[in-house]
């Protein structure tokens, strides 16, 4: 299993994403997402901010996965978020990275189109319209988003 960390392919566009995973051996892959420190000043934001943003990517990871399987870090420490996932399709998994990856890096029109979505995608999930592939990151997401 090849481990990806989305932060060292930041500057990556799908074609060069592709064109990485093309060299990488076998089809599974870890995706880690690294958590940021938390604001002391706004805490429970920042959690839930990480969380919610996370679920999502994992959604959109889950999506183009022949398996898939994540963790859940404790909210109080630096762990980062982890996805285990298999695919048959590396060019649809550099896309799905590739959108990650700009709503996590990038200040432009595909952040907002990432954050729109996640926002859907969040309340989507609570009112019974999507089935998430991460309940436990959305569960800690939306109990700080409560505080």
């Amino acid at each position: 299993m090849q481990t990806i960390n989305i932060t060292d392919l930041r500057n990556y566009n799908a074609k060069l994403i592709l064109e990485y995973l093309n060299i990488q051996h076998g089809l599974s892959f870890e995706i880690v997402i690294p958590k940021e420190s938390v604001d002391p000043d706004d805490s429970n934001f920042s959690i839930f901010w990480q969380y919610y943003c996370a679920s999502y990517a994992g959604q959109l990871l889950f999506n183009n996965a022949k398996s898939f399987a994540y963790n859940v870090p404790c909210p109080q420490k630096q762990t980062d978020f982890r996805f285990q996932i298999e695919v048959e399709n590396r060019n649809s998994l550099s896309h799905a990275l590739a959108f990650i990856i700009a709503g996590y890096f990038t200040d432009g029109s595909t952040m907002l189109r990432f954050n729109e979505q996640a926002s859907k995608y969040f309340d989507d999930s609570f009112t019974g319209k999507t089935d998430s592939a991460c309940w436990g990151l959305l569960y800690i997401a939306n109990q700080f988003l409560c505080k």
